[in-house]
């Protein structure tokens, strides 16, 4: 089975190949991809991280590696530095070609996900979404999700699997929230959404942001309401559970995908289900 990881270069590595002529992706080094198990087929999504931006520079297909030092020396270009253990080597006849204008998006960044199911962190509040360079340190390993993502970001003729399609569209249901929770739940910080009653739903719903905003006393949050969408759909997510809580139904939620930009409908919005769409 294909797996995807992400290396972060630094801005020095990022200047250096841009000033390149036609800089051709031929390997990458580093001292961990031995450890995280990287082989033949794999693929490592390329990325640097300044001025308030994840620049993704390209996808490296393993064909050759992990070698070490020696292994790798008749392979690297004469001028390469061996300074790291570990190499793995581009299939060149990709004839792959590095990029330097390609920023990841908001509703990527804020939809991706590590294989360990966490997410990066972001500076600021709003929708700054400003990534912290440290949470993509090393080598790391991605969810399939976030990878089929980045991939479509390069050109890749994949879709993601959370993608609506049109005809899928008329059949899911909304859930109006208030924000900031809407928000919350799109960036994963909220996986439990509290009700009075209980739902046998099981699957995707869309996230209606409700017009009217909301801060619970003893819940304030730092996100302005006022700043996010409201009275649009924000986005998916999937209910997996619902179990009666202390006080509330606990509707257990995963999978968050961010609409960028959010969707209108004609539809009346209620204040709980409804079909934005029309029912099917």
């Amino acid at each position: 089975m294909t797996r995807s990881f992400i290396q972060l270069w630094t801005r020095a590595e990022f200047e250096v190949w841009k000033s390149a002529p036609n800089s051709p992706l031929i390997y990458a080094a580093s001292n961990q991809f031995k450890q995280r198990g990287i082989t033949k087929g794999d693929q490592l999504f390329i990325v640097a991280c300044f001025a308030d931006a994840l620049h993704l520079m390209g996808c490296l297909k393993v064909e050759i590696g992990t070698l070490n030092a020696v292994e790798a020396k008749n392979l690297l270009p004469k001028d390469a530095h061996t300074w790291a253990k570990d190499y793995v080597f581009h299939d060149r006849s990709l004839n792959t070609r590095m990029r330097f204008d390609l920023h990841v998006s908001v509703s990527v960044l804020t939809s991706f996900r590590f294989a360990d199911g966490t997410n990066p962190k972001f500076k600021g509040d709003g929708f700054e979404f400003k990534p912290d360079p440290q949470t993509f340190r090393g080598v790391r390993e991605l969810s399939s999700n976030t990878a089929i993502n980045l991939a479509k970001l390069l050109g890749g003729k994949e879709s993601p699997k959370n993608e609506v399609t049109p005809v899928e569209s008329e059949k899911i249901r909304a859930l109006s929230i208030r924000q900031p929770y809407a928000e919350r739940i799109l960036r994963g910080d909220k996986k439990i959404e509290y009700r009075t009653w209980p739902t046998t739903h099981r699957g995707k719903i869309y996230i209606y942001a409700a017009k009217t905003p909301v801060q619970l006393p003893g819940h304030e949050d730092p996100l302005d309401p006022l700043k996010l969408p409201r009275g649009v759909l924000v986005g998916t997510v999937e209910i997996v559970d619902c179990k009666k809580g202390e006080k509330y139904f606990e509707w257990a939620l995963r999978n968050p995908v961010r609409f960028d930009p959010p969707r209108t409908f004609n539809a009346f919005p209620q204040a709980g289900y409804f079909y934005p769409f029309g029912k099917p």
